[in-house]
């Protein structure tokens, strides 16, 4: 039995439809089905031409209703407890879309209006969705004040033909992959004749940090997790404040997994709606983390997904708000599972070809992340750019670049950490007189080097020399990719230590302890760099980096404290960073993460995370 659920308010939201005669072009007999095709937020017949083929210039658009308006998907704290993968599974198949059921106003302004225009019939007739579609959308119709789900489809009566019917299509899923699922829906009306319309899903648009953050998001940890948090969250507070976003938009959530950059990637999803204003939803990607499962100390562990995604199910999920779990357990010998923490991947912000910007991670042939969820990225609005973060212990691509604002003709630039730079200071400083200088001053590393001692070290320079050839590489990618120039990028010190098979196997445990990567993650890394199946050696920031912080809109980065040398009580890489950028909008701040997130092979921007201002909400004008 199908529910009828009262409409309410939510009806104003599909009730802007403006009945006209109808124009000398539509076929005489037989109802007429409309959509939004011109996309203005209303239907009426304006929308006739072109209706029936979908375009990138002219044809309806439908969300993904896969938030949680009434909140009535958020797992308990019982059901949290099973964690296994089908109970993540009944919680990323809980959302607005999965009942049959209006959830209030919110859930209404969620549905693509359809129409029937007034036509003189004597009939009931039928609406439907093509075959197989259900699977992807749901069809309602307005009766009597209350909306009427129609599933597939269902009869219209004639007296409902004649005055006009309301109809709504709601849609189920995202595209996954566009080679099984294009994103279009047909809905067919037969009464007196055939007429359909052809609506195409929202892509899911990646968020690009020149966009401000409406709400930022880390963790707060349990006690024995906290060193070095204290001092981290006072400092991001500081930055938050320059950056005039209030107290209320920091929200700290109870986890113990301090990566939330690394838990789930933010997009968002939009179509015209109501008086030209587009209406948006958030659809958080969480990450395809997944530990096969085995035996680990003596005990076994069941197959299971990153238990600190739940996050998205528990505490983000809701109205305007979506989750999408996208993964696969089968998996060839070259997925490396650190690469699918979402800080891997990252957006470039619009440009002359790519008005919607073009998502950036790191993958190569010797590691990559899960095949089924760089399909879904790929299969929304434009081919990702791809460069090699195999170099890398973690693998990700923010841990080198960050997009900023610029003042050139695109408006943005990269940010790029340099070890070439880095190593120069450091020279410059002896030959000014400041070889005895000490590293990572008034942090709790044990050795802490002078600059003298640092460059009396070969294999130190040889490292880092290393480091920026691998930098080269990305940078050859994204210049070709992106047009910018040399001269328009923004290069800030950043040392990098380096790890063979065995001292990565050494520093195994500490990695693990701060959730980074897993002890399991750390063994099939180290063991794939042994058998020569993946770089022979691997790299972390060894001072903090810079790049690897936080947007926070109006031109203000939060970025981690290197803790460079200090030269008559200046910090070398500071001052080098602030000039660096004082032919930019950014003002930099600094944020104190040395304890709580660098020590743990991250940064400022790898401990938080953010629901930004769209890419552009009204992406079908791009």
């Amino acid at each position: 039995m199908r529910k009828r659920v009262a409409a309410t308010t939510g009806v104003v939201a599909l009730a802007s439809v403006i009945f006209t005669g109808a124009p000398a072009s539509a076929a005489p007999g037989g109802a007429v089905l409309l959509a939004d095709t011109n996309r203005n937020g209303t239907v009426d017949w304006a929308d006739l031409a072109g209706k029936k083929r979908w375009a990138q210039q002219r044809g309806a658009i439908f969300l993904p209703n896969i938030d949680d308006d009434a909140k009535r998907c958020t797992p308990t704290e019982e059901e949290l407890k099973d964690r296994t993968i089908a109970a993540d599974a009944k919680f990323a198949a809980c959302n607005d879309s999965q009942d049959e059921v209006v959830n209030g106003p919110l859930d209404a302004a969620d549905f693509a209006p359809l129409r029937t225009m007034p036509r003189n019939v004597n009939q009931d007739g039928k609406v439907s969705l093509g075959t197989g579609e259900d699977r992807y959308a749901r069809l309602w119709v307005e009766r009597n004040g209350a909306w009427t789900s129609l599933g597939a489809g269902g009869t219209l009566t004639a007296a409902e033909l004649r005055k006009g019917a309301k109809l709504a299509l709601e849609g189920r899923d995202v595209i996954r992959d566009k080679a099984a699922w294009s994103g279009t829906i047909t809905v067919t009306l037969k009464a007196g004749g055939e007429d359909s319309v052809q609506l195409r899903v929202a892509p899911l648009i990646m968020q690009n940090d020149l966009r401000a953050p409406r709400q930022v998001v880390t963790s707060e940890p349990e006690p024995q997790y906290s060193a070095g948090y204290a001092d981290f969250l006072a400092t991001l507070r500081n930055a938050m404040t320059a950056a005039n976003l209030p107290d209320s938009a920091l929200t700290a959530v109870a986890n113990n997994d301090r990566w939330f950059q690394d838990i789930f990637e933010p997009t968002t999803a939009s179509m015209p709606g109501p008086n030209g204003k587009p209406q948006v939803m958030h659809v958080l990607l969480r990450s395809a983390n997944y530990f096969p499962g085995g035996e680990w100390q003596g005990e076994y562990y069941p197959p299971a997904l990153r238990g600190a995604g739940r996050v998205a199910f528990s505490a983000l999920r809701g109205p305007g708000v979506g989750v999408v779990q996208q993964f696969t357990d089968q998996r060839s010998e070259a997925v490396d599972d650190s690469l699918n923490s979402t800080g891997n991947y990252e957006s470039l912000p619009p440009y002359r070809g790519h008005e919607l910007g073009r998502p950036l991670y790191g993958s190569t042939a010797e590691r990559q992340p899960d095949p089924s969820f760089t399909t879904l990225l790929g299969s929304q609005y434009a081919d990702p750019v791809i460069i090699d973060t195999s170099w890398l212990v973690v693998g990700h691509s923010d841990e080198t670049v960050h997009v900023i604002p610029a003042r050139n003709s695109r408006g943005w630039t990269l940010m790029v950490a340099d070890p070439r730079l880095a190593l120069d200071l450091m020279r410059q400083a002896t030959k000014d007189g400041h070889g005895k200088s000490v590293l990572f001053e008034g942090t709790s590393e044990k050795v802490k080097p002078t600059i003298d001692e640092a460059l009396a070290n070969p294999k130190f320079l040889e490292q880092n020399d290393t480091a920026a050839k691998h930098v080269d590489t990305q940078l050859a990618v994204l210049l070709r990719e992106t047009g910018l120039t040399e001269r328009d990028l923004v290069r800030v010190p950043v040392l990098f230590e380096q790890f063979n098979w065995q001292q990565l196997e050494a520093e195994g445990d500490r990695l693990a302890a701060t959730g980074r990567v897993t002890r399991p993650m750390v063994d099939d890394l180290s063991t794939r760099m042994r058998e020569g199946k993946a770089a022979r050696t691997v790299f972390v920031a060894h001072s903090a980096g810079i790049p690897n912080g936080i947007s926070l809109g109006g031109g203000v980065f939060g970025a981690p404290d290197p803790h460079g040398p200090r030269i008559d009580g200046v910090d070398l890489f500071k001052s080098t960073t602030e000039r660096a950028l004082a032919g930019t909008p950014v003002k930099v701040k600094w944020v104190e993460d040395w304890d709580f997130l660098h020590k743990g092979a991250g940064e400022v921007h790898c401990g938080t995370n953010a629901l930004r201002e769209p890419t552009r909400a009204d992406w079908w004008r791009a």
